[in-house]
This record gives structure tokens, C-alpha cells and sequence, in this order.
């Protein structure tokens, strides 16, 4: 055997074991793949059924008690999700999204159910973001339930907040012209009209007192 014939058969031998690792990698990666989609499969199976019979049923219980708040469906983060909208208004002056999704993990072998509450203008604490996982093929519905009914209170608590924070009522707080108490509009006890303008009284007295003699507390409150 001559030196090159030493040389090519070294040359060979390892080209043959690149290819060897080569195939190997390649039915590696097959069987990988496999079991990604195999898993994917499950993943959607099963968020479509936490969607359906836990999430989407809470979420449109929960908007049915908010005039004007609209139920969508949302993709997030390789899932699916319910999205409940609260659009700005008197009663509730900020706007509001609140999202409740299922996602995978990234080796998609769990499926994690994701709660995200937005309210912009921001003008107090509140927590924004919470989660909760199950491996894929255990997903405890009893679990899943109360944890999203937990989140959906813990909602309400902080949506309701909006009526009382200062930062977000500042603009529809007026002044009784009759004993000069601060009154918020969503809470007048009674209102009046009188020269095109709409007056807010804390208590039914008021309002007496102030259609006996309307200019002259119109007065007053000019003067103060």
C-alpha cells in the first residue's frame, strides 16, 4: 500500500463517520419532530377544551355584567386566548383589556393558563400578570376553574377601584351649589336643571333647597 492509499482510506474513514453522524442526526431530528407534533396536536386539543369549558364561559359571565364590554377571541404566544374589552367611559374612565389565554411551555409538555390585565392611563397599582400550569396531559379542571374565578374577582376588585381613585374621578367631580359638598356624577343623589346646565346635589334636600331659589345659589357659586 503505497502512502496516498493510506491517505484516502484515513480520508474515507473519517468522511464515513461524518456521514454516519450525519444520519444519525437526521433520524434524531425526525423523531423530534415527531414527538413536536405529536405534542402540538395535544396542546391544541386540550387548550381548546380549557378555552371552551373554563375560560370562555367565565369571561362572557363576567362581561355580561359590564355594559358595553365585548368578548374576542386572541392568539397569544403560540395559543389561544379570550380577550374581554371595557371601553372608556363616565363610570370607568380608563380603558381596560383583559386577557386570559392558553399556552405551551417551549419543550410544549405543559400548558399554561395566562391571565394579563391592561388599564391605561395607568394611575395605580394593580397586578398586570399572573399564570398557571399543568403538565399536558394533566390538566385538573376543578383547579383550573377556581384559579380563573379567583383572577376574575381579583378583576372586579381592581376594575371597580376606577369609580373611588382620585387620579381617574377628578373629571367628573362637581360642586353641590347649595351646601358646596364635592360631588361625583355617578354618585349624585339628584341632579337639576337650570339654564342649559346640569347640577349635581349630594342629598335630596339639596335639590329642594336649590329649585326654591335657583339663581340665587347659581349666584353664590359664581361668587365662590
Amino acid at each position: 500500500m503505497t502512502p496516498l492509499d493510506a491517505l484516502s482510506q484515513r480520508l474515507d474513514a473519517a468522511l464515513n463517520r461524518s456521514e454516519e453522524e450525519r444520519r444519525k442526526h437526521e433520524v434524531h431530528m425526525q423523531q423530534r419532530m415527531g414527538e413536536i407534533a405529536r405534542r402540538s396536536d395535544r396542546f391544541n386539543k386540550v387548550s381548546a377544551a380549557v378555552l371552551a369549558t373554563i375560560i370562555r364561559p367565565r369571561m362572557k359571565l363576567l362581561a355580561g355584567k359590564f355594559e358595553g364590554a365585548k368578548i374576542m377571541d386572541a392568539q397569544a404566544g403560540g395559543g389561544h386566548g379570550c380577550t374581554c374589552v371595557f371601553d372608556r367611559n363616565i363610570r370607568f374612565p380608563a380603558s381596560t383589556s383583559l386577557e386570559l389565554a392558553v399556552v405551551p411551555n417551549d419543550r410544549i409538555d405543559e400548558i399554561i393558563i395566562t391571565y394579563r390585565l391592561e388599564i391605561l392611563p395607568v394611575f395605580m397599582e394593580f397586578k398586570g400578570q399572573d399564570q398557571l400550569a399543568f403538565a399536558l396531559d394533566g390538566v385538573d379542571e376543578t383547579s383550573a376553574g377556581h384559579w380563573v374565578e379567583d383572577r376574575l374577582a381579583e378583576f372586579v376588585d381592581t376594575f371597580l377601584r376606577l369609580e373611588t381613585a382620585k387620579a381617574y374621578q377628578d373629571e367628573n367631580m362637581e360642586t353641590d351649589p347649595v351646601c358646596g359638598m364635592p360631588v361625583n356624577r355617578n354618585w349624585a343623589a339628584a341632579t337639576a336643571e337650570h339654564g342649559g346646565q346640569t347640577y349635581y346635589f349630594c342629598i335630596e334636600e339639596c335639590r329642594k333647597r336649590f329649585e326654591a331659589e335657583p339663581d340665587r345659589f347659581v349666584s353664590q357659586r359664581a361668587r365662590r
